[in-house]
């Protein structure tokens, strides 16, 4: 007889661990979103648990739900990011789910314990409302042991900045970072790097027009203001790529209650937001070397 299978629970036991799959991913990855996307992610994603209610269904069909249901909510629950970064995380979540459902196949298979049903890669688990509870105190519990085994990220060091280019002021809260090293090909100097959808509305209409056109795939020789487009190549672990970059006629560079004054620096702009960041920019220590 086809056991009794209650959709609150199903619902309610995937959903408990897509979110903690979806923070395991952001681990691993960065650039988790807000809390409020993320448990919108992990309850679409327990949406697609009600597979294991269909008829079971051919090997590759499973997969590509799967999949599925692991790439809408990366999209969902983490922060815009370049193609490459995009499919890692959906990579490693969707890796991830297939872990976890290898695992309890693995568990019925050897223990053949009762009150779980798998089917189409999605698992049952027939929880009382008090064991469901447990079991998310003591997922927590791991996550908390991991965070403090490992230790917190450092805290983020705030630099403010202000820069003029094209004889425009720019305002951009910025973030030290000890591991950024980009510098100008032709000079050997340390840049700037902004994000460009971050600080789009403070740029001239020229330059936005300029880096619009960059983009979007056009890269015309432009020189006009007295200022050269130049690309400047650029290493992530999201792959390589060049940023357009201008030459700041002025850069303010306040950090620790102190500030100074640069010229001549360059600015790198990025096409994303910055990963897991708020900030408009990053600043490496050799520009801010001189008031640290």
């Amino acid at each position: 007889m086809r056991p009794v299978i209650y959709l609150d629970i199903l619902l309610a036991v995937n959903f408990i661990l897509d979110f903690f799959l979806l923070l395991a991913a952001g681990k691993l990855c960065g650039g988790l979103a807000t809390k409020a996307r993320v448990v919108a992610a992990a309850g679409v994603a327990s949406l697609f648990s009600m597979v294991l209610l269909l008829p079971p269904l051919p090997t590759i069909i499973q997969v590509l739900i799967k999949f599925a249901g692991s790439s809408i909510p990366v999209l969902i629950g983490f922060q815009r990011a370049s193609p490459r970064q995009t499919l890692k995380r959906i990579f490693w979540f969707f890796s991830f789910n297939l872990l976890l459902a290898g695992a309890v196949f693995f568990w019925c298979i050897t223990l053949s314990p009762t009150g779980i049903e798998r089917n189409n890669l999605a698992v049952y688990f027939n929880l009382s409302p008090i064991t469901l509870i447990l079991s998310v105190l003591a997922v927590y519990l791991v996550f908390c042991l991991i965070d403090l085994v490992f230790g917190r990220p450092a805290k983020v060091k705030q630099v403010s900045l202000s820069l003029k280019l094209r004889g425009s002021w720019i305002q951009v809260p910025a973030m030290l970072d000890t591991g950024m090293s980009l510098k100008d090909p032709l000079t050997g100097t340390p840049c700037l790097l902004l994000s460009y959808p971050q600080v789009r509305d403070q740029l001239t209409d020229v330059l936005r027009q300029e880096l619009d056109a960059y983009f979007s795939g056009n890269t015309p020789g432009y020189h006009s203001g007295g200022q050269t487009l130049r690309v400047i190549p650029c290493r992530t672990a999201a792959g390589e790529e060049l940023l357009p970059a201008y030459r700041c006629e002025e850069c303010r560079i306040a950090y620790n209650g102190r500030e100074m004054t640069l010229q001549k620096v360059a600015a790198a702009f990025a096409r994303y937001p910055l990963q897991g960041q708020p900030d408009g920019g990053l600043v490496g220590p050799e520009l801010v070397e001189p008031i640290l």
